[in-house]
């Protein structure tokens, strides 16, 4: 069978919660992606998806699949992205895609290799609330950016959730950690440098994370991350003449028109941001990339930007086990 014109076609390797909720019915929203495959180690959760069901070998070697999607524990990232890579698929991996710095230059470099697009999936970013944001910035009145604080914290994952196994690189770092450097990083004008604070543990699993860095644009960057606590999804950004703060700002849901709250010498100048669905316009924007057929030399440098950026967070916060 013929692939359609000007489409994608994309296989699935983990058939995972954020899979079955969020990305495939994105893909069936989409004009320009087409589901091919899945392949799970858990077939009976794939079954209503309408999509064919194959082992991971097979996905992989599938001659008609163009694109695979990485949706498997932590710990299986590096892997399997290797493996799509040597196949000759481009790759979307979710969040982090790489557990170490190391790891993500030894992708990068197989990407690079073989000329395939390797994508991390910052998919909030694709959201057009912060091309809203930053256009504020832009026209002046809010001045220089001085802070921007980062949250993402939210209640303990259920019982058998690989993100609460050390092992299968879970924890509140690695879960959380790409939400607040790479909302930094599309915001701040300096690197960031000297990062401090604390990474709390217990029994060996990273539960919680807050510190701050500052940039070579003398810009503060704070951040808060944790599992275990209520949930708060938000970030702010403190200027000379104003303030923004967007809540929901990470899992802003498909259907929900968000208020961003700014303030701007004094004066509210609060708007609201149509309902959008981020999912779906990173998978139109992805596979707009590779039909271009451009050098993806950007994003190999972004991959990297954000593995080291949060190594650096890691290795600059005391980490202390918890006793109670």
């Amino acid at each position: 069978m013929n692939k359609p014109v000007n489409r994608i076609t994309i296989g699935i390797l983990g058939c995972s919660d954020i899979a079955r909720r969020k990305f495939i019915p994105a893909i069936n929203q989409t004009k320009t992606a087409i589901l091919k495959a899945i392949a799970s180690r858990n077939p009976a959760a794939c079954r209503d998806l309408n999509a064919e069901l194959i082992s991971y070998e097979a996905l992989l070697d599938h001659p008609e699949i163009q694109l695979v999607y990485i949706s498997l524990p932590n710990h299986l990232h590096e892997e399997f992205v290797i493996r799509a890579l040597h196949a000759g698929k481009h790759v979307i991996c979710e969040k982090p895609l790489g557990l170490s710095t190391a790891s993500v230059e030894r992708m990068i470099d197989r990407a690079r290799e073989r000329r395939l697009f390797l994508f991390e999936n910052l998919m909030y970013l694709h959201h057009p609330q912060h091309a809203a944001v930053k256009s504020v910035i832009e026209e002046g009145k809010f001045g220089n950016i001085r802070a921007f604080r980062s949250i993402f914290c939210f209640p303990f994952p259920g019982a058998g959730n690989f993100r609460l196994d050390p092992a299968m690189g879970g924890g509140a770092f690695h879960d959380l950690a790409c939400y607040a450097v790479s909302s930094a990083a599309h915001f701040l004008r300096g690197r960031c440098r000297s990062f401090s604070g604390y990474a709390l543990c217990k029994n060996g699993l990273n539960i919680s994370m807050n510190g701050t860095a500052l940039t070579t644009a003398d810009e503060i960057f704070s951040y808060s991350l944790a599992f275990g606590q209520p949930y708060e999804c938000l970030y702010e950004i403190i200027g000379e003449q104003g303030n923004i703060r967007v809540d929901r700002a990470y899992t802003t849901p498909a259907d929900m028109e968000n208020r961003i709250q700014v303030t701007i010498n004094g004066k509210d100048a609060s708007f609201s941001v149509p309902p959008a669905d981020h999912f779906k316009l990173m998978i139109e924007d992805v596979c707009a990339m590779i039909l271009a057929g451009k050098s993806f030399e950007a994003m190999y440098r972004r991959n990297l930007a954000m593995a080291q950026m949060a190594e650096q967070m890691w290795k600059g916060c005391h980490h202390e086990e918890l006793c109670q």
